[in-house]
């Protein structure tokens, strides 16, 4: 910019894109208002070197708080750099606001990279206290994807291309066994601009059909090109949000184009069968369980990913009782010989301390791969297996992370992680609370760990998703929710390593889990409030079959 624009570029509304009201149904910039300069300059200290291609010399003006300080000629490269620094250096109330630093960085770097896989013909620089983080030269996407995303993972993307002459779709998927377990790495962009939509989100889901496993979540690097007037960026101030015309239309245009790719990939699956075949039962056959809610028959090997689980022991508090005593002890607990009748407690933790002597086998079963059955004296006990173990994990890692006194297994074999720059940053910074709950490593060079062991819960094997499905889970709370850095890191383990809905457990592991959940502070609700167990008495059901 010449002087006369750079002196005026800072008032509100000078760098508006707008010069009729048709433009309004035009935009194809990311702003077009023309304030974000005016509203940083505001509340910052600003410095702003331009020269155009014409002048021999440029302007430097610096200013702070909305006032003009320094305006002299100098001599610099042309284009225009901007710096702000001191952000509501003189707004106290809204830099109160502001997070720590690492939490800031992340909130940066989350932008840094929205704008950086947009725009692959652009040279960004990404310096962080003096840090070189990223140099990304002028490339193609994919190439751009690989400079920011590990290697291993940019290089199992799957090439979307599709359109006519409405609408164009273009950019990557990952493919079926690179799924993750948070909705990380998705990206949309309509016209170059980063957006978010549930509904289309779904439409990349819907399009993997039976490819991937509920609860499994792809990512994808997805540009939309399509008639600005046919959309309206203006729905939200923060312009993540936009309204189509037809949404129902671009829905099914997004599920059609993801599996037209993925059916031309090629795809070739790695299948693992969690049973060998049992040839003294009649012949086998394999069936693929496509749903988590049918259970497989008990003489067929099931079709499924790893489970990575594993039963813990946490030792109960009256070390005497047993799963049989806490749901047969009703029929030796007699409440005439308690001492008073506030003694006569029937809850099933209460029924666990009374007992006082192992009774004959219960009934244990389990539904749908998802609820364990238990038949009590008097009813029905239900619980949801997934809950019930993230609460027993939950409370064993708060221990270990409090006394720092777990136990790790170490790796005959140590195993190299290749992170990205965020998820590099974050397990540094979770160092010790990561040692704690047993996971070891050693800090390598270019965004790379070691792992030497892993906690003596987790079963080993898929240490590179054991480890990545950690940090995604703890970056996905501590953008949902404000928790405490160790109760986070404590609720990503728990949620990460508990069975599954859709895990088939032994007689053993499920009488296993429920002596550990009843000898748990707090066993009746998961860390997330949702309930572990319900019970449904005899005299219920009773009433629902309408029997007197």
């Amino acid at each position: 910019m010449n002087e006369d624009d750079a002196l005026i570029c800072f008032q509100r509304h000078s760098t508006s894109k707008i010069s009729s009201i048709d433009d309004l149904e035009n935009i194809l910039t990311l702003g077009f208002r023309g304030e974000a300069l005016a509203s940083i300059a505001s509340v910052s200290q600003v410095e702003l070197k331009s020269r155009t291609v014409e002048q021999e010399i440029g302007t430097f003006i610096r200013i702070e708080g909305d006032e003009i300080l320094e305006n002299t000629k100098i001599s610099c490269d042309k284009g225009t750099s901007i710096t702000v620094k001191n952000l509501f250096y003189n707004v106290p109330g809204r830099r109160n606001f502001l997070k720590s630093n690492q939490t800031e960085f992340r909130h940066i770097y989350e932008t840094f990279v929205r704008i950086a896989i947009s725009r692959p013909d652009i040279y960004f620089k990404f310096i962080n206290n003096s840090e070189l983080l990223f140099d990304l030269k002028s490339t193609s996407l994919q190439l751009r994807l690989i400079e920011i995303l590990s290697n291993q993972f940019a290089q199992s993307l799957i090439s979307v291309q599709s359109g006519n002459n409405i609408i164009q779709i273009n950019g990557f998927i990952s493919k079926p066994n690179f799924t993750k377990k948070s909705k990380q790495d998705q990206f949309f962009y309509l016209n170059n601009r980063f957006f978010l939509n549930k509904n289309l989100n779904y439409a990349v889901y819907s399009g993997y059909d039976d490819l991937i496993e509920k609860g499994d979540y792809p990512s994808f690097f997805l540009f939309i090109d399509i008639d600005p007037k046919k959309v309206d960026v203006n729905v939200h101030p923060s312009k993540l949000e936009v309204k189509f015309e037809d949404e129902g239309a671009i829905f099914a245009f997004v599920r059609s184009a993801v599996k037209t790719a993925l059916k031309n990939s090629n795809l070739v699956f790695e299948i693992n069968f969690d049973k060998k075949p049992d040839t003294d039962k009649s012949e086998e056959t394999f069936h693929y369980n496509k749903s988590e809610e049918k259970s497989v028959p008990s003489n067929q090997p099931e079709f499924r990913r790893d489970t990575n689980f594993s039963i813990p022991h946490i030792p109960a508090r009256n070390s005497g009782a047993n799963i049989h005593s806490i749901f047969e002890a009703e029929k030796s607990f007699n409440p005439d010989d308690a001492e008073s009748k506030e003694d006569v407690d029937t809850t099933p933790e209460n029924i666990y301390q009374h007992s006082k002597k192992e009774q004959e086998p219960f009934n244990v079963w389990q539904y749908q791969n998802k609820y364990i059955m238990c038949q009590t004296e008097t009813g029905l006990m239900i619980i949801d297996q997934h809950a019930a173990h993230e609460r027993i994990l939950y409370e064993k890692a708060l221990l270990w992370l409090n006394s720092q006194a777990s136990f790790s297994q170490q790796l005959l074999i140590p195993v190299t992680v290749e992170l990205t720059k965020i998820d590099f940053q974050i397990a540094e910074s979770l160092k010790e609370e990561l040692n704690s709950l047993g996971f070891n490593f050693i800090v390598l060079e270019n965004d790379k760990i070691q792992l030497t062991g892993l906690p003596s819960d987790v079963k080993i094997g898929n240490e590179n998703k054991i480890f990545q499905e950690l940090i995604d889970q703890f970056k996905e709370y501590e953008s949902k929710l404000k928790l405490d850095k160790r109760d986070n890191l404590a609720k990503s383990f728990a949620c990460r390593n508990a069975v599954k809905s859709g895990d088939r457990l032994s007689s053993q592991e499920m009488t296993g889990l429920i002596d550990n959940l009843f000898a748990a502070q707090l066993p009746y609700v998961c860390p997330h409030g949702r309930p572990t167990v319900i019970r449904i008495s005899t005299e219920e059901l009773d009433k629902r079959f309408s029997r007197t």
